[in-house]
């Protein structure tokens, strides 16, 4: 079984559409090739920024809280006030909310004051390295994250206290919070950041300090060498790392009043989703594309198949035709289809001549150039006259002995010389025929049996008085019908001219013959009109 083939037009949407989702696949699969790149750039630049302004924040966050403890420092000059100590740190507490927990401690490193009381650590005495610290250096100072005496894990700020005569008299000091609320908690949250990022603040030697996950606070993160000297060396910067299957794009930037640094990272699946999420906008512009090509490439490939497939109808239906038709409805816009029908109309022309002459090869007697039997009928069936028609048969007398005694050459031209002469007899519409042999058929139309008689009897007494070549003279015998008296059927008509010309033949031959409705006479009128 033959697969059906396809249409022109189905075909260059096809070809059409099938180039543009081909060629929008590569530009696609081309774009996300290189996209991910751009995108993993711009996440990391992105996470740069953000850890810069919040590095920013925080060292301003830190200054600001020291201030505050500066400017409480300032307001003790003694630790013998219970009072006025506890006063000094519920203020300095609540009213900035910088930290958790604020605590008066003398060179001792005992507790003096704390806020809130609840904790009950007045007396207390410190042995952290960071109380040490603090008293021994005599200096504002920023701890390393710890668990305090209330066994939270924090950070602490200290200030030094000095009497009027300036003797060292101990410090006060805040803690934040590292894995509770705490205000730093909550400037880190304020900020935006991208899908999927998280932020948190690492020690240039991998502690973390802070971070959203609370239970990843003091943890140590593995960093290479390389990437921990960067940390100590850099105020910005970015890197990757693998963890869990799953590759993490991290920009940080390092705070000034410590060795901090704050980490925002981004995971892959955040590169993926973005790309995801590029692929669908760009197969929705793509479907629209898509769909505006159809629809052109449908007009256009209409427009280029339209004169291909009337020319192919007009061959297939009019080729045979005897008259070319025009094809000049056919718009070929085009140069291929220009061509093509230029070529179709001469293949049409040709066609119709050869048909023509085909034509009239058929209808027509090689020898005497007029109508054969088929012919006869073609050119009967055209008369619109029905009743009025007559019929002359003619017959050469003793053709046999002139071809027998002179040669078929001279009887061929006593053929020709006599349709010659039945020409020039009748007019121009009547049919002259040669049935075959010496046989030839008048059919005279809107004619009267009596006129038709007369015809005969002209064109008898001017072949009886014609020289012809090779034999001189020579006689017809003739039968004349008419439809009329044959009930209008031609085959009748035709059947009734013969045994008229029959009838002439055994009268004695050069004689017409009238078939009328009473039966066989013979024409004797004394003048030819």
């Amino acid at each position: 079984m033959l697969l059906k083939r396809l249409r022109l037009r189905t075909l260059l949407m096809s070809l059409s559409i099938g180039g543009v989702v081909l060629t929008s696949g590569l530009l696609l699969g081309a774009l996300l090739f290189f996209q991910k790149a751009n995108i993993e750039d711009s996440l990391l630049e992105g996470n740069i920024a953000y850890a810069r302004k919040l590095a920013d924040t925080t060292d301003r966050y830190l200054a600001t809280a020291q201030r505050e403890l500066a400017w409480s420092a300032t307001q003790i000059k003694g630790l013998t006030a219970p009072a006025l100590l506890r006063d000094e740190t519920d203020r300095l507490r609540l009213q900035s909310g910088f930290f958790n927990t604020v605590v008066v401690v003398n060179r001792d490193a005992v507790i003096t004051a704390t806020s809130p009381e609840s904790l009950s650590l007045v007396g207390l005495k410190l042995h952290s390295d960071a109380s040490r610290q603090a008293i021994a250096t005599q200096k504002p100072f920023i701890s390393s994250p710890f668990t305090s005496a209330s066994g939270n894990y924090v950070v602490f700020l200290s200030q030094p206290l000095f009497a009027a005569d300036g003797s060292y008299l101990g410090y006060i000091g805040g803690t934040i919070y590292l894995k509770k609320q705490s205000m730093l908690s909550d400037i880190l949250s304020q900020h935006f950041y991208a899908r999927g990022a998280a932020v948190s603040i690492v020690s240039n030697d991998g502690l973390i300090v802070f971070s959203h996950d609370a239970s990843r606070v003091g943890e140590q993160m593995v960093l290479s060498p390389a990437l921990l000297k960067r940390l100590a060396a850099t105020d910005s910067g970015r890197f990757s790392t693998e963890s869990g299957g799953q590759q993490l794009l991290t920009g940080y930037a390092s705070l000034h009043r410590t060795d901090w640094n704050i980490f925002i990272t981004g995971t892959s699946e955040t590169v993926r989703h973005i790309l995801l999420q590029t692929v669908e906008n760009a197969l929705w512009f793509l479907l629209g594309i898509i769909t505006i090509t159809a629809a052109a490439m449908a007009l256009l490939a209409g427009r280029i198949a339209s004169p291909l497939e009337r020319l192919a109808d007009m061959v297939r239906n009019g080729g045979s035709d005897v008259e070319p038709v025009p094809l000049t409805s056919v718009q070929a816009w085009y140069y291929e289809a220009d061509r093509l029908k230029e070529a179709v109309q001469e293949y049409r022309q040709g066609v119709a001549g050869r048909m023509a002459a085909l034509s009239d090869e058929a209808m027509t007697d090689p020898l005497t150039g007029l109508c054969n039997r088929r012919g006869f009928n073609v050119l009967a069936d055209q008369i619109n006259d029905v009743q009025d028609q007559c019929m002359i048969a003619i017959d050469i007398d003793y053709f046999k002995k002139i071809n027998d005694w002179y040669g078929h050459d001279a009887g061929d031209a006593v053929l020709v010389s006599l349709a010659a002469l039945l020409r020039q007899a009748c007019r121009a519409g009547d049919v002259v025929s040669r049935f075959g042999g010496e046989e030839f058929i008048l059919l005279l139309p809107a004619t009267e049996l009596n006129d038709a008689a007369r015809t005969a009897e002209r064109i008898r007494e001017t072949v009886s008085t014609t020289v012809f070549p090779f034999v001189g003279t020579m006689t017809v015998s003739t039968g004349v019908a008419a439809l009329r008296d044959c009930e209008g059927s031609r085959d009748e008509l035709l059947r009734r001219a013969d045994e008229a010309l029959y009838e002439a033949k055994g009268a004695g031959r050069n004689v017409v013959i009238i078939a009328g409705p009473d039966g066989f006479s013979r024409y004797a009128s004394p003048e030819l009109s």
